[in-house]
């Protein structure tokens, strides 16, 4: 009888929650670190709108230790200054940098699945527990799904256009190299075009002398390593006539910064004096364009765009 009586309990509740309209609070469904959508035209305003359109969270305003962690893998406790208000309208310049310059002619499924959801906004920032002026970091450090940027303050109102695109390329390589982790696919096409040594293997560094370029246009560090294929070098510590050739990663980032963010002239110019560059773009494009969902006619007419290339001009490109 009990059973009985538990049964038609579970009935009659079940039947009147299901004749019930249910009502949610609007709340939990809202933007979590309490996100206002602030005054119209307000930096608020454009936090909250990128928030809704992406779901990434801009935070220049948190509690002291909102991205200090102690986990299982350790500690991830920084010393940092926090945005002062007087230069908050930076952050604008951040977010459209970011949303509007990094993200173009990606597809943003992928973008969203490779990007951090939290990008925490400092003045100063330390990768270390306390203040120390040798370990201040200068554009990021990263932890699990959040960023923290550094610098947005009297640094960044500061940065000239070359600025800027530095801070972008360093972010594009960043953001490359997790959509390149999380791709199912590696572009063997194009690192099979990484110089070999005698054995096979890859070779790690150029030594020294380099020849020079005969248009003086290049250092002979640079001509060296473009005629090579590589876009650019990783200077050694230890010995100034030594270069080290950059690791898989780096190397597929470089060329997507390459292929994007240098002007037409730029790029016809160096396909024409560097066959080797020509060879390893052709070899690369189908895989950033079919994995990485690039488009980066889009991409390259963003970032140059008193010199974009036309419609048509990856697709034509042979060896």
């Amino acid at each position: 009888m009990k059973k009985i009586a538990i049964y038609l309990i579970m009935i009659l509740f079940l039947g009147i929650s299901c004749s019930e309209d249910v009502k949610v609070n609007p709340e939990l469904a809202g933007p979590l670190y309490g996100l206002t959508k602030g005054e119209p035209g307000s930096v608020d305003e454009l936090i909250y709108n990128t928030w809704e359109e992406w779901g990434m969270y801009y935070l220049y305003k948190f509690e002291p230790y909102a991205f200090q962690v102690t986990n299982w893998s350790g500690f991830f406790n920084k010393w940092y200054t926090p945005v002062k208000e007087e230069n908050t309208e930076v952050i604008r310049k951040i977010i459209d940098h970011i949303q509007g310059g990094i993200f173009v002619g990606l597809d943003k499924d992928l973008v969203q699945g490779s990007w951090f959801v939290r990008t925490f906004l400092c003045d100063s920032l330390c990768d270390d527990y306390d203040y120390n002026p040798e370990k201040l970091v200068a554009t990021y450090l990263e932890n699990g799904d959040c960023i923290i940027l550094a610098g947005v303050g009297d640094k960044m109102n500061n940065f000239t256009d070359e600025d800027w695109d530095s801070w972008k390329a360093e972010l594009s390589s960043l953001l490359i190299s997790r959509l390149y982790l999380g791709a199912t696919e590696q572009p063997d096409d194009f690192f099979n075009l990484r110089m070999k040594k005698a054995n096979g293997k890859e070779e790690t560094m150029i030594l020294a002398p380099w020849p020079e370029d005969p248009a003086g246009k290049y250092s002979p560090n640079v001509y060296i390593f473009r005629s090579n294929g590589y876009v650019r070098s990783q200077p050694t510590s230890f010995q100034t006539e030594t270069v080290k050739i950059v690791d898989r990663k780096t190397d597929l980032a470089d060329y997507i910064s390459f292929l994007t963010t240098t002007t037409k002239t730029e790029l016809n110019y160096n396909f024409e004096v560097f066959p080797r560059m020509l060879e390893r773009a052709v070899a690369v494009i189908p895989y950033l364009q079919r994995v990485l969902s690039m488009d980066l006619v889009a991409m390259q007419n963003a970032n140059c765009p008193d010199d974009p290339v036309e419609a048509d001009y990856f697709k034509n490109l042979t060896k």
